[in-house]
């Protein structure tokens, strides 16, 4: 008698399915790309001088000397430098003028210059900042180039008489003399480019009602099969708890609850001395925000090829993911994001509207989910 084969095991389907290095060396290669492109983007966006490194002391002291050191980079043309001191009050405004180095001095790229003040005894004085710029004759007015530092605390005199250690301060470009007379000429605010423009006033309330309808058809997607049929392990779960998140969001969006966090953020950064440097932390976020969402467009693809693969689901996902990626990015309020957050057309926010296409994705993959499970073709 004949024996029987055993059955054939479908080889194909399980080789689909199992991970493979290359296929996962790729995809991690793919992140990493991502990541570094999405630094690399906002790096190039970012408006930092590049011409001028400034060093100074951790702390200011009343009545002490206080030493400036600028590195020019080899770009600079021959000119003169002039370094003044300036400082601002405790709500880091009232900024008023402190002290001069002395005269302007010859420069020219690649060189470093060395300027000594005395911190006078003024009133309202809680930080100082250096202010420095290039002239060919010395004068503001005649300015070509303006930088000022982050602003250095004021406070006790804890290096002893010896002389104070230098560090690397953060510095920003400052508008000159011809650039804010230019502004000023053209009916602008000094540095109008960046500012950002409010969000449209209705943007926030439809966004919320959104979001609400959204999580009432995630509830009803996530309820269980009237007919009594065999549902995936675990879709109920994460229906339920995209219903969650969407009202939390609804609830964010129409109590401005995020605006109310990114201001509570950047004051606990001033007061920390931190803020001026959340720039490499922003960029690194949002590229790994950027990362993460391409790993889960990439595990998207993935799934959907899969017979009988839940793609509402996974399309409820993406939309979510895509409406908190975009919206924890404006959070952040870096330069470029703030750039996009001012772009409008006919009064429609692009970077509003882009938050609406993802919940809008949501809304519809929950709708179709819970009409497929009443029984509607």
């Amino acid at each position: 008698m004949a024996e029987t084969p055993p059955p054939r095991v479908d080889r194909m389907s399980n080789d689909r399915d199992r991970p493979r290095p290359f296929v996962a060396g790729t995809a991690a290669a793919a992140l990493v790309l991502v990541f570094a492109a999405t630094w690399f983007v906002l790096d190039r966006t970012e408006r930092r001088p590049r011409w001028a490194v400034v060093e100074a002391p951790g702390t200011a002291v009343i009545g002490r000397a206080f030493e400036v050191r600028v590195a020019l980079d080899g770009s600079v043309e021959a000119t003169k430098i002039v370094c003044t001191l300036h400082r601002a009050n405790s709500e880091r405004r009232g900024w008023g003028y402190l002290a001069s180095s002395g005269p302007a001095r010859p420069a020219a790229g690649g060189g470093t210059y060395s300027f000594a003040f005395t911190v006078p005894p003024k009133a309202e004085t809680a930080y100082v900042f250096a202010l420095v710029y290039l002239s060919p004759t010395g004068e503001w007015r005649e300015g070509t180039r303006a930088v000022a530092t982050e602003l250095i605390p004021v406070g006790e005199d804890l290096a002893g008489p010896g002389r104070r250690p230098l560090e690397r301060v953060a510095i920003r470009h400052y508008p000159t003399a011809r650039r804010a007379a230019a502004a000023k000429a053209a009916g602008e605010r000094v540095e109008a480019r960046r500012a950002v423009r409010p969000p449209s006033a209705w943007a926030h309330p439809v966004l919320a009602l959104l979001l609400l309808a959204t999580a009432f058809f995630a509830l009803r997607a996530g309820r269980r099969d009237p007919a009594g049929h065999l549902e995936a392990p675990g879709e109920r779960t994460i229906w339920l708890l995209f219903a969650a998140v969407l009202a939390v969001s609804a609830a964010v969006e129409i109590s401005g609850l995020a605006d109310d966090l990114t201001s509570i953020g950047r004051r606990w950064a001033q007061e920390g001395r931190v803020y001026e440097y959340r720039r490499p932390v922003q960029k690194t976020v949002m590229a790994a925000v950027a990362a993460a969402s391409a790993g889960l467009f990439f595990l998207f693809i993935r799934a959907t090829r899969r017979p009988g693969s839940h793609r509402g689901l996974w399309w409820a996902g993406i939309g979510l993911a895509e409406y908190v990626a975009v919206s924890f990015a404006g959070a952040l309020s870096f330069h470029a994001v703030d750039v996009f957050r001012g772009m409008s057309w006919h009064g429609v926010s692009l970077f509003d509207a882009l938050r609406g296409a993802g919940a809008a994705t949501v809304l519809l993959a929950a709708y179709l989910s819970a009409r497929r499970k009443s029984g509607h073709s």
